[in-house]
């Protein structure tokens, strides 16, 4: 990855351009990062809250619930957008790959990136509920940067894998949309893992996401340090997955010129 950090200044200007691209022309531009997530909080918190009455075990509090899912879903809506753009990012970018010299891992990277400023966006929203429901949360919400970063590395992983290989299958990104839709719902985001009957925890203990979305609830909602048995395998598991798909991408990335 040193070529990444040689052209760190070339992908922060693409970040912003992507950033300003999104929202031209729109009255209120950069607003909508902040709007959008709170619609679909609030959507979701009434269906599952009010309609659905779902409730944390030991809990009446709807606003509880409240906050237990967001500190999981913006969370992951951040890795699920981040995942589908990067895996376009290489077709997306072809006329600059065919033409301009400089490595194509930059575009996973910068796409990556350029999503994860609506992450923070999104834990900004989530620390001001959390003051206006709770308070001031503990000092374990110091090791949010913790999770970031590995969901940072956990998302590059995918974003390299899927954009090599959706210059080669070009239905990856396509297939994406519904095979996100199936993960969503099967990671304990909008309820807990107890509703889970007992012969079946062991299918939610190989996801990931499973992982990542639980560091993020020990910091955000429960305010204590991430489970070992949780923030290790994920960090072992994003790390090994990391090498592997730069690997993965410097040996594919010599066929994207004839294929693009």
């Amino acid at each position: 990855m040193k070529s990444v950090v040689e052209y760190r200044g070339l992908i922060w200007n693409f970040i912003k351009r992507d950033i300003s691209s999104k929202y031209v022309g729109s009255l209120l531009g950069l607003y909508w990062s902040v709007i959008n997530p709170i619609i679909t909080l609030f959507l979701y918190i009434i269906v599952f809250g009010v309609f659905l009455n779902v409730r944390l075990p030991g809990s009446t509090s709807i606003w509880d619930f409240a906050l237990y899912f967001a500190a999981g879903y913006l969370p992951w809506l951040a890795f699920q957008d981040s995942v589908m753009r990067a895996s376009r990012s290489i077709i997306d970018n072809k006329n600059y790959i065919k033409k301009v010299p400089f490595p194509s891992e930059i575009f996973p990277v910068y796409t990556t990136l350029s999503e994860f400023v609506n992450l923070f966006i999104g834990l900004g929203i989530y620390l001001v509920l959390f003051l206006i429901l709770k308070g001031i949360p503990t000092i374990y919400i110091l090791l949010l940067p913790i999770a970031v970063i590995l969901q940072l590395v956990f998302t590059l992983s995918l974003g390299f894998f899927l954009s090599s290989g959706a210059v080669f299958f070009r239905d990856i990104p396509t297939m994406l949309g519904p095979l996100f839709m199936i993960w969503f719902w099967a990671t304990p985001i909008a309820y807990t893992v107890n509703l889970i009957p007992m012969n079946f925890q062991w299918i939610v203990m190989l996801n990931p996401a499973y992982y990542m979305i639980e560091i993020y609830r020990d910091a955000l909602f429960y305010g204590k340090f991430p489970e070992i048995n949780i923030l290790v395998p994920f960090l072992i598991f994003s790390v090994v997955m990391f090498v592997i798909s730069v690997w993965f991408f410097r040996k594919t990335k010599t066929g994207f010129g004839e294929l693009l």
